[in-house]
């Protein structure tokens, strides 16, 4: 890709679990998604430590990308992967995923534990309340689509929450969605929706 072709300053947020081994296919996802987002000219966050987190950190550094690490001193205990170029060091938790969710222009979640789910679901609720614009969020990995299609079942999420959420069964499916996104040839869910309903997206009946 030419450098004039290259998305100006996106920053990807990418949440995934911190004891992922070098061995494990989410390690090994978390990588090739870092290289492939840096070869195509995103910044790379992630939450600074290691597991996943350094996983897309290293990939993005191998494919000549930028990253960010967003740490915590509750876990000072903890040093950050020696991928991360830019720290950013946070008072708490709280400030840590406001830093994930504001800095990202879109969102990429691989296999975790509570903390992911965590991260998951501050950003689905943040787009459900339209809180601000709407910014992909995808999740990456056959495990998600199984765990989460059952909740309109058993809870009070509806088809329309689901909706929000994209599933990609490789790195190159989940970079491919965020090219065709900011290409301006992927319409938000809402659009979507507001169409399907014989409406534009601004709630005008459809010519």
């Amino acid at each position: 890709m030419a450098a004039s072709d290259r998305p100006a300053g996106r920053v990807v947020s990418v949440f995934g679990g911190s004891r992922a081994t070098e061995d494990s296919p989410e390690y090994r996802d978390a990588y090739e998604l870092g290289r492939l987002l840096a070869q195509r000219g995103y910044a790379v966050c992630n939450g600074g430590y290691d597991g996943t987190m350094a996983a897309v950190s290293r990939g993005a550094k191998d494919g000549g990308g930028r990253t960010i690490g967003v740490t915590v001193e509750a876990l000072s205990w903890r040093s950050p992967n020696r991928w991360i170029d830019e720290e950013i060091s946070t008072a708490t938790l709280f400030a840590r995923l406001e830093q994930l969710a504001t800095r990202g222009d879109a969102y990429v979640a691989l296999r975790g534990g509570v903390g992911t789910l965590l991260e998951i679901v501050l950003i689905w609720n943040l787009l459900e309340l339209q809180t601000f614009p709407y910014k992909p969020i995808i999740l990456l990995g056959p495990g998600w689509r199984a765990a989460l299609r059952a909740l309109p079942r058993y809870s009070a999420v509806r088809a329309s929450d689901l909706a929000l959420l994209t599933f990609a069964a490789t790195p190159a499916d989940a970079v491919a969605h965020l090219e065709r996104y900011f290409a301006g040839e992927t319409e938000p869910p809402a659009a979507r929706q507001a169409r399907a309903k014989g409406k534009t997206a601004s709630g005008a009946p459809r010519g």
